[in-house]
C-alpha cells in the first residue's frame, strides 16, 4: 500500500503516507489506489477461492465414498457385535412395569388416593399401549400373526394378547385400587439369544421356588414346560412374611416361540403379570423377581442383578 510505481515498476523504498486512523482502517478494507480488498486484489481473491473450492469437493467425495463403504458393510437389522461380543453380552437382564422414574424402584400409593393409583396405572397404560392398539408400531403390526405352538416364519413375528392378563387390566385398575397390585415382567432383548429351556421336570434346579417346581411337575405335555419360567419372591424373611401368595398371568412363563428376538419390525416381548394377591400394608416389601433357563446367569448382589429385576412396593 502507498508504494510508487513510477514507468510501471513497484518502489516500495518509499515510506506509506500517513493517514488518519480511521483513513487506515478504511484502506485496510479497501484500497482503491490499488484496487484490493483485505489486501488482495480480485484475482488473488478468485484464485484462493478456486483452491478451497476443489479441496472442499475432494473432501466431501472422499467423506461420501467413506460413508457409502461403511453403510455397505452394516445391515440395519443385524448388530455388528453380537451376544458375548457386544457391551450388552448374552446374558439377559429383566425389566418391570410400572416404574416412575423420579420414584426409582419404589412403588408407594395410598388405594383410597385415586391421583396416585393412576399415575402407576398411566405408567402401565403406556407400555402396554402397543400390544393393545399395533397402528402404534413402526409397521403398524401388518406381520404379526397368532403364533399358537410354533414359531412364525421369517419376517413375521407372534402377536401377544394382554386380555390373558385376567383382573390385570385397565378396567380394573391393575388391581391397584382393590390392594391387590399387578406388576408387568419383562425380558430385556438381546439380538439373536436363544434360550436353554429348563423343560425337565427330574432335572430342576434345587433353588427354584416350590410354587414354580409344582406348576412345572403339573404340566403334561412338553411344549407346556417350553418357557423361560419367571418367580418372584421376597429378598428377606421378613419380606417373604409380608408379601403372601402370588398369581402368574396368563402362567409364570414366557413361551419359547417369542425367541430368538432378531429385530424385525412389529415384534413385541412376551410378558407375565404377577398379581399381589394379599400383601401387608403399611411397610415396605423388597420384591426379587428373576428368570430361570440354563444360560441365564442371575447372582444374588442387587448390584448387578443379572438376570433379574428389583422393585419395592408400599400400599397405604
Amino acid at each position: 500500500m502507498g508504494a510508487d510505481k513510477p514507468n510501471g515498476i513497484v518502489n516500495y523504498c518509499r515510506r506509506p503516507p500517513q493517514r488518519p486512523f480511521l483513513k487506515r482502517i478504511q484502506y485496510a478494507i479497501w484500497d482503491p489506489e490499488e484496487r484490493t480488498f483485505l489486501g488482495r486484489t480480485g484475482k488473488r481473491w478468485g484464485v484462493i477461492g478456486l483452491i478451497y473450492l476443489v479441496m472442499y469437493i475432494c473432501i466431501i467425495i472422499f467423506f461420501s465414498i467413506c460413508m457409502c463403504g461403511l453403510l455397505s458393510a452394516m445391515d440395519e437389522r443385524i448388530p455388528y457385535f453380537t451376544l458375548s461380543e457386544s457391551i450388552i453380552g448374552d446374558n439377559p437382564g429383566m425389566g418391570h412395569r410400572p416404574i416412575i422414574l423420579e420414584n426409582g424402584a419404589l412403588i408407594w400409593y395410598d388405594s383410597k388416593n385415586m391421583t396416585q393409583i393412576n399415575r402407576y396405572v398411566d405408567n402401565i397404560n403406556e407400555f402396554l399401549a402397543p400390544y393393545e392398539n399395533t397402528s402404534l408400531l413402526v409397521n403398524k403390526g401388518v406381520n404379526q400373526r397368532n403364533c399358537s405352538d410354533s414359531k412364525p416364519p421369517r419376517n413375521e413375528v407372534c402377536s401377544f394378547d394382554i386380555k390373558q392378563f385376567g383382573p390385570c387390566s385397565k378396567e380394573n385398575h391393575f388391581g391397584y385400587r382393590n390392594k391387590t397390585p399387578c406388576i408387568i415382567i419383562k425380558l430385556n432383548r438381546i439380538f439373536d439369544w436363544n434360550p436353554k429351556l429348563i423343560d425337565d421336570p427330574e432335572n430342576l434346579p434345587p433353588d427354584m421356588p416350590p410354587d414354580l417346581k409344582n406348576y412345572i411337575n403339573s404340566t403334561t405335555t412338553l411344549k407346556e414346560r417350553r418357557n423361560i419360567w419367571v418367580s418372584c419372591m421376597g429378598e428377606r424373611p421378613a419380606d417373604v412374611d409380608a408379601l403372601g401368595p402370588l398369581k402368574y398371568w396368563p402362567y409364570p412363563g414366557l413361551p419359547e416361540i417369542y425367541f430368538p428376538y432378531d429385530n424385525t419390525p412389529g415384534y413385541l416381548s412376551p410378558l407375565v403379570a404377577v398379581q399381589l394377591l394379599n400383601p401387608k400394608l403399611h411397610q415396605i416389601i423388597n420384591i426379587r423377581c428373576r428368570a430361570w433357563a440354563h444360560n441365564i446367569k442371575f447372582t444374588e448382589s442387587l448390584k448387578e442383578r443379572l438376570g433379574s429385576t428389583h422393585f419395592e412396593i408400599m400400599i397405604d
